[in-house]
């Protein structure tokens, strides 16, 4: 398949002719009809591919063409000009449900509104068609999954006045040296609200930045495409001697809109990476500094959405406007269609759902690489099944008839949709138990670390040494937790005690009860009977703590420590452990949504190797279920039992629930992508249309990259 070409062709030789426009037929039940054989039901271009050579056999082969004619420009008003091949529906779906996921997360809060929505909805108008059926767009759209995605987790409430107006998460600006002589709770809430706003800022400046460079942003095509493109252009025409200058030879062979997008994005890569130097220096949390990277921002966005408007609008101005408008009725769409834009929107919707939960992860002190694994594993696990369900067989046309064949193809989206949603929720709950399990041991050791360099409990009484330390008071602002009232119940506690053996059980049981509550993180989030236990936990005596302790080293089920945690991620670990459930479900909902569907013949052997993967996959994948099975099904088992543990917790404490998914996604993905290119039944077609691009005229560039071609220009490479 070619770039997506303007469907209105020019003749200057024949004035306004009709223009024919491919569209596809509509059935007998008012369905789009589409013809094609019995394989996929479009081919990706490849990365080496020029995007304005014209189609190969390849793609005639898979695209049909169904031409129909548009009425002239005349009395009657200008024909609607429509992309020829303006790529699948839910990639710009994607599009508009990521750039949603992002706005939704900057607007948590009302008067961001006012602030964020100048930039996002001037973000609109930079879309530029070039081509978007190739697998360069298509590999973007996972780079943008992750991008949006996080963007969506760290700008959550973030506040663009911060450091301008007032500092973080105070009413007004206050100075670092009067910040020390607020109260701690106000401390707790401008530290907890400059990390917020530091990260959001920072993830921000980033992703502006390098999404220009590597990526598509919004539905903005990057500086790296357009470089590509004007690359792609260079030499493929013959300036006329004595007949035109090099402007005008340049401006025939590379489309003057290239010119100005490109310029455009240089200076606004200039100005985003100097953002970024902004906000990683301790200049961007002054006032000068917060500033200058509003500024710097919004005169980014405004050059680029000049860049972008500047040809078309001239281009509208000299256009003479139309004096009467056709209305015709729309094309109803087809079952089929109505099933992918409810299956992509769940698909985004997952998508914001795991921002919102990120957002809460990544306030988190010391949350290790486990959850990096377990953010890219998503990632792919998203695109990979997007990329199954859109690019398989069949996707995108409805089953012939009314038959029992086309029932039970839409009886399979059931158990399709339901998986897919049942998916993200435990992938959601994973994403939560690794969080819980990788950062309540390293923050205990880190607290045990702290308490020993600072010889604790030696000189406990010294409050001046012990109540104002930066290091300890930092650590617990970082969870939730003001060092000035714990302090004050160990030194209760020192009071309490009237020998050294009664003061070591009451230095144990503070330590037990401190670490329990950096495990539920304060009490933010903590169920009704979660919380009744830890305010029991809180209020026996030390003797029994020390008890219970004993119980941890040597029968941790016994423990009430270890049932408190288990309370505290019941519903994230029951979740995890039939999560291979809905993975396994979605491809055998597949793979029996495809049988239904295909009326598989002797001769085509790709539909009954795409079938049988996704069967024989989902069925692997149902296997795994078998770690289920063991002797001990707890989760704190004595050490010298961890081995006779159900598989399943193994994995789970080895955090390999979504790699393993991603991984068993990938290979179907390989899969299918290896069958399409070797066992596709579209290469007989291919050699049927090899007269029809023999016979096409190799006119490079005689369409214009938008949907309204210049009729003044002349790029069809023609002399005189």
């Amino acid at each position: 398949m070619d770039r997506p070409n303007v469907s209105s062709n020019i003749d200057e030789n024949q004035g306004n002719t009709a223009s024919p426009v491919s569209t596809p037929r509509m059935n007998s039940n008012g369905e789009q009809s589409i013809n094609k054989p019995a394989g996929r039901k479009s081919r990706w271009r490849s990365f080496s591919r020029d995007p304005f050579s014209p189609p190969s056999s390849e793609d005639l082969s898979n695209e049909p063409q169904n031409l129909v004619y548009q009425k002239p420009e005349g009395s009657e008003g200008a024909p609607r000009v429509e992309l020829k091949h303006p790529g699948s529906k839910w990639i710009h779906l994607f599009y508009d449900l990521a750039w949603t996921a992002s706005f939704a997360s900057l607007a948590q809060k009302l008067y961001h509104i006012s602030y964020s929505s100048p930039r996002y909805c001037g973000s609109g108008p930079l879309s530029i068609y070039f081509y978007t059926n190739d697998w360069f767009h298509f590999i973007s759209i996972f780079l943008q999954l992750f991008i949006f995605g996080m963007l969506a987790a760290t700008t959550n409430g973030y506040d663009v006045t911060a450091y301008i107006s007032h500092s973080p998460g105070l009413d007004g600006l206050v100075s670092e040296s009067d910040l020390s002589q607020l109260p701690d709770n106000l401390q707790l809430e401008n530290f907890s609200a400059e990390r917020t706003d530091l990260l959001s800022a920072r993830t921000m400046a980033l992703a502006f930045a390098i999404t220009r460079i590597l990526m598509i942003h919004v539905p903005d095509i990057t500086f790296t495409a357009h470089i590509a493109c004007v690359y792609a252009r260079w030499g493929k025409g013959t300036k006329v001697q004595n007949h035109e200058s090099w402007a005008q030879y340049v401006h025939r062979i590379i489309h003057p809109e290239m010119y100005a997008i490109v310029i455009g994005l240089i200076f606004s890569n200039m100005i985003f990476f100097a953002v970024v130097g902004v906000v990683f220096s301790e200049f961007g949390t002054t006032v000068a500094g917060a500033s200058l990277k509003v500024g710097l921002w919004v005169g980014g966005f405004l050059l680029e959405i000049i860049s972008h408007l500047w040809y078309p609008a001239m281009q509208k101005l000299k256009r003479p406007q139309p004096t009467k408008r056709t209305i015709g009725l729309p094309n109803p769409e087809s079952l089929s269609g109505y099933f992918d834009t409810i299956t992509t929107v769940i698909l985004g919707e997952g998508i914001n759902g795991f921002a919102g939960t990120l957002a809460s992860i990544l306030s988190i002190p010391g949350v290790g690489r486990a959850i990096a694994v377990n953010v890219v594993s998503t990632a792919f696990i998203i695109w990979f099944i997007a990329y199954i369900y859109f690019e398989g067989p069949h996707s995108g046309t409805t089953p012939k008839g009314e038959g029992i064949r086309r029932m039970i193809w839409m009886v399979m989206y059931l158990p399709l949709l339901a998986s897919i949603f049942l998916l993200f929720v435990g992938m959601k709950n994973q994403f939560l138990l690794t969080a819980f399990i990788s950062t309540i041991k390293a923050s205990t050791a880190e607290l045990r670390g702290l308490l020993n360099r600072a010889h604790f409990p030696n000189n406990i009484t010294n409050s001046a040494l012990w109540e104002t330390n930066p290091t300890i008071k930092e650590f617990m602002f970082a969870r939730k937790i003001i060092w000035s009232d714990e302090y004050q119940k160990l030194i209760e506690a020192r009071g309490n005690s009237t020998n050294s053996q009664e003061w070591t059980e009451n230095v144990h049981a503070w330590t037990s009860r401190l670490s329990l509550t950096i495990a539920s993180m304060g009490k933010d989030g903590v169920p009704e009977n979660v919380q009744t236990l830890v305010d029991t936990y809180y209020n026996v005596n030390s003797t029994f703590l020390n008890q219970d302790l004993r119980l941890q080293n040597q029968d941790p089920r016994l423990s009430m420590y270890s049932k408190i945690l288990i309370e505290l991620m019941d519903g994230s670990l029951q979740s995890a452990r039939y999560i291979l459930i809905f993975a396994a479900a979605i491809l055998i909902s597949l793979g029996l949504q495809s049988l239904a569907h295909s009326e598989i013949k002797a001769n085509d052997p790709y539909q009954r190797a795409v079938i049988t993967c996704r069967l024989i996959m989902g069925i692997v994948l149902s296997l795994l279920l078998l770690l289920n099975l063991g002797k001990y099904d707890d989760f704190f088992v004595p050490s010298n039992k961890l081995s006779q543990r159900i598989g399943v917790f193994q994995w789970l404490e080895a955090f390999w629930v979504l790699p393993t998914i991603a991984i068993a996604y990938g290979i179907q993905f390989l899969i299918e992508v290896t069958l399409t290119r070797f066992m596709d039944t579209t290469k007989e077609n291919k050699r049927k249309n090899s007269d029809t691009e023999a016979a096409r005229p190799p006119n490079l560039t005689s369409q214009s990259y938008y949907s309204e071609p210049d009729k003044d220009a002349d790029y069809s490479g023609r002399q005189g």
